[in-house]
């Protein structure tokens, strides 16, 4: 297998750490893009405790993500009306973590910095404006047949690894259900550079705000402040994306007839869908090709890191200790399975949930358990580790190897 690169579709932020991981292991590596360059979206920005211990035990990325993010110890709910009801404050699991914060570094950050020391890697090929159109099984790993801006390419690798985005392509290919739903309204992100707290003083830097016909997500990154709120059906794209419409809900949710400098508007369907099964012989989902889900929690990027640590684990010992490649993908798909239901779509509808609900009585419901859960010692430290990820780390572990998952 050392004689031909393991092939991964795409290079986001879950193909980039999949690269990082799998070369620093001597593994060879052919990283194809679709695009022209490295992915430049913004979109995920948060980055769990869970998801740093990762990094620093497998990858050489921590350090520069810590000089180009910054450190959000408080997360906030409140409600348009009732103003902030729930605090938590991150730094009650410093006995648990070397993270005791959220890291807000964008996306587009992450990969920048890992596309950087990928260059430099000898094991490592990128290759863009290429896209995966096929693929056949054969002994000992599969054809993969490429488009390419030169024509189209077939290249033996011994596995395929698909982390080429929602509309994956390779999942298309391994021919597996990908069952959820889709939710109605549409989402637009905003990102501005005026300072909100000239708006509100005592803002965290992540912030659920809930309202049953305008709810928000705003939160800080370090290009910008962000702002997330729903679009509904009857609004088109065009009307949703106006200037005009745009600065009247902010206004409306800062409560002030000032202009805002807008660096960033991105409208997009949220979705709600794990895949049946995570891989297909030896083409194996990863990230938003295997699970997509509401971004409320910031679960979908950190929870594709952790798919893609798993994953590389057990490659690494599927090519130097020549673990069964049945038996170790078979436990990765039900691990992540596992991890996209019990966790990160129970955390994002129950977020999601709590955000829009339309009944008076049972949001106030919903606000008043946050605002026990927050001010309860006990209960605050077991939402914290649930939240960043630490629980499923520990519940469900991170590449661990098959017969440890059957004795657990």
């Amino acid at each position: 297998m050392d004689n031909h690169p393991v092939i991964i579709a795409g290079a986001g932020p879950v193909g980039c750490t999949l690269a990082e991981i799998l070369s620093l292991n001597d593994i060879p590596v052919l990283l194809v893009e679709k695009e022209a360059a490295p992915n430049k979206e913004w979109r995920a920005s948060t980055f769990h405790a869970g998801t740093m211990e990762l990094l620093e035990a497998d990858t050489t990325l921590v350090d520069d993500m810590l000089e180009h993010g910054f450190k959000a110890h408080h997360v906030h709910y409140r409600d348009r009306h009732r103003g902030l009801y729930a605090s938590f404050d991150f730094r009650n699991i410093a006995d648990e973590t070397n993270y005791p914060f959220r890291l807000q570094c964008s996306q587009a950050t992450y990969v920048k910095i890992a596309f950087e020391k990928l260059k430099k890697r000898s094991n490592v090929t990128v290759q863009f404006e290429s896209e995966v159109s096929h693929y056949e099984e054969t002994e000992g790993g599969l054809n993969v047949t490429l488009n390419t801006k030169d024509g189209e390419q077939t290249r033996f690798t011994p596995f395929l690894l698909g982390a080429d985005g929602g509309r994956s392509k390779v999942r298309k290919l391994n021919d597996v259900t990908f069952d959820g739903y889709t939710h109605e309204e549409r989402w637009l992100l905003v990102g501005t550079t005026a300072d909100f707290h000239d708006y509100i003083p005592d803002l965290a830097y992540v912030n659920y705000i809930s309202d049953p016909d305008e709810f928000l997500f705003i939160l800080r990154v370090p290009e910008a402040w962000r702002f997330l709120y729903p679009v509904k059906p009857e609004v088109s794209d065009e009307e949703a994306l106006d200037p005009a419409s745009i600065q009247k809900t902010m206004e409306r949710a800062l409560n002030t007839t000032d202009t805002f400098p807008i660096v960033e508007n991105t409208i997009y369907k949220i979705h709600q869908r794990v895949a049946d099964k995570f891989y297909r012989g030896r083409s194996v989902l990863v990230g938003d090709a295997a699970h997509l889900n509401s971004p409320m929690g910031g679960l979908g990027l950190n929870s594709g890191i952790h798919d893609a640590v798993d994953l590389s684990r057990r490659l690494v010992r599927i090519y130097r200790e020549g673990a069964d490649i049945e038996e170790e993908l078979a436990a990765y798909s039900q691990a992540r399975s596992t991890v996209a239901k019990k966790y990160v779509k129970a955390i994002s509808e129950k977020n999601t949930k709590l955000m829009k609900e339309q009944d008076e009585a049972e949001r106030k419901r919903l606000q008043d358990d946050l605002t026990e859960t927050a001010n309860d010692p006990v209960k605050e430290k077991e939402w914290l580790i649930n939240s960043s990820l630490i629980a499923s780390v520990k519940d469900q572990g991170i590449g661990r190897p098959p017969e440890t998952s059957e004795r657990k």
